[in-house]
């Protein structure tokens, strides 16, 4: 089953990937980033509470190509990730998760240590139901809903960051069958190619 979805998510990115030519008139800036997570028991109403943050053994490590375009003003992009996840400790299911990215960079000098920050929503396909959610709410499904908070950091140059995600899977308050969910804290470093 891995490998059948791993030869799936390559083939499906390798027919996304302008060539480089396309990606310069079109003005499309591609990304690929390495991301590290560690899950939580928390829901998303109180994993950001100081002290609540209830972190649990699963984990999980992945790659995301992305690609963003500028809208209207240099500051704002819009785009959309590929992200392949292999989870470990408690769960060992691998994860593709697709959403739609919007992004906003601050003007600088305002805090110069901060790149960008971004917003991300779509959907998150397990190829098993997560061992975690369950645990958590006794019940879960491969498919979840899914969104992102990001903050990057500038690290000197101009075409690499270091970014800190919330990992979001959930219902949607009801969209999806299964009451359950997920989040986790990553780390990532990102670089354009």
């Amino acid at each position: 089953m891995t490998v059948r979805f791993l030869i799936f998510w390559l083939a499906a990115v390798g027919g996304l990937i302008p060539s480089a030519a396309t990606a310069q008139e079109d003005g499309v800036h591609r990304t690929v980033s390495l991301v590290a997570g560690q899950m939580t028991t928390n829901g998303v109403d109180d994993v950001f509470v100081p002290g609540k943050t209830d972190f649990t053994d699963a984990g999980f490590a992945g790659v995301i190509v992305a690609w963003e375009t500028p809208l209207d003003s240099a500051r704002w992009h819009t785009g959309v990730e590929v992200q392949l996840n292999q989870h470990f400790g408690q769960n060992d299911h691998q994860e593709l998760v697709v959403p739609v990215t919007i992004r906003y960079s601050p003007a600088r000098p305002w805090l110069p240590v901060i790149d960008s920050f971004a917003f991300g929503i779509g959907l998150s396909y397990a190829t098993s139901t997560p061992t975690v959610e369950i645990n958590r709410r006794g019940a879960s499904q491969r498919t979840l809903a899914y969104f992102s908070l990001e903050t990057a950091f500038a690290t000197g140059h101009a075409d690499t960051d270091v970014f800190l995600r919330l990992h979001h899977r959930s219902d949607a308050y009801g969209l999806f069958a299964r009451d359950s969910g997920s989040n986790a804290f990553a780390i990532g470093l990102r670089t354009s190619f």
